[in-house]
């Protein structure tokens, strides 16, 4: 892309939203086939859900097609994918729903404070907690998944090494909500101060 095509190209028109669209799309077809009882279609989902998660922002470093939707769509995406996943393996027994109830608090909690203090919009950098915990779920729970899978049916530890995954997530979840609590909570008291 020539520089004068990227000036008057929309700050929303980009590769790397459009695969965030992709992503938003396929959180509901993954969900249909894992509820439907077809494990091995919704891995293949899942594993492209992962692959596009990662490069939105691949592209978009190198194209360089930072953009501001981009960057508040692209963590309203992984919450979205991460929530509908762990209550999709919930709903067929592979995970308790403790976990589920843990993610969807400090979700809940986050969009609080953003509605509240900022319309919706913080405007946050992702933090590398936030990083780690999406790397770890997105690990954990596809492989959970596969642990329910014929190819996997006699290897029970298959399951429990995914599980070791999913709670270390959830407790890096627990811990990136923390940290943008806390950087909302500065950012809104920076914005009050008198000038």
């Amino acid at each position: 892309m020539t520089e004068p095509s990227r000036r008057t190209r929309p700050d929303w028109q980009t590769w790397p939203n459009l695969i965030t669209m992709v992503r938003f799309v396929l959180i509901p077809v993954y969900v249909a086939l894992v509820v439907a009882g077809h494990p091995g279609w919704a891995l293949a989902s899942l594993v492209v859900l992962g692959v596009s998660d990662w490069a939105d922002g691949f592209l978009a470093r190198r194209l360089h097609q930072e953009s501001a939707l981009g960057k508040a769509l692209d963590p309203i995406a992984d919450r979205l994918a991460i929530v509908a996943i762990v209550l999709s393996l919930v709903l067929v027994g592979l995970l308790p729903w403790i976990v589920v109830a843990i993610v969807v608090a400090v979700d809940l909690a986050l969009l609080a404070l953003s509605s509240a203090w900022f319309r919706g919009n913080p405007d946050l950098r992702v933090t590398w907690t936030g990083k780690v915990r999406s790397a770890l779920l997105f690990v954990g729970l596809p492989v959970l998944l596969f642990s329910s899978t014929s190819v996997a049916a006699d290897h029970h530890w298959i399951r429990n090494v995914a599980l070791v995954f999913v709670w270390l997530g959830t407790i890096g979840h627990v811990l990136a909500g923390l940290q943008y609590a806390a950087e909302m909570s500065r950012k809104h008291r920076t914005q009050r101060a008198p000038a």
